[in-house]
């Protein structure tokens, strides 16, 4: 797979953004990956929603889902370049973990069967 790992993003940003300015933003973050290395798997966008709690005095915020494919350094620059975005309300970067091939169960043993001349 030659260092290339599946990441999941999710991006808050300001509800302030016009819909172009967001546009904008996820074409930044969308060119970034690029550069990067790696390659946007999906993307959507979620729209406007209330947040648990205030985040910059803000109780609404622009959702984003970015699923990706790149190299750990390249998730590495997404984050930096997040967290110094002044439209950013916040972000969460997860790895997703390939699901492996199952190993197959040993079988289970039979019970074993009361001895011989043993009488009840």
């Amino acid at each position: 797979m030659n260092g290339m790992r599946s990441y999941e993003v999710i991006v808050v940003y300001d509800p302030a953004l016009s819909e172009e300015a967001v546009e904008g933003e996820i074409e930044r973050l969308k060119g970034l990956i690029g550069k990067e290395g790696g390659q946007v798997q999906d993307l959507q966008k979620w729209g406007k929603k209330r947040l648990a709690y205030e985040i910059k005095k803000k109780r609404e915020g622009v959702y984003v889902l970015c699923r990706f494919t790149a190299a750990p350094a390249a998730l590495r620059e997404v984050e930096r370049n997040l967290k110094i975005t002044e439209t950013v309300l916040r972000y969460l970067s997860v790895r997703v973990e390939e699901p492996r091939a199952r190993r197959p169960e040993a079988p289970e043993k039979a019970p074993a069967s009361p001895a011989a001349g043993e009488a009840s």
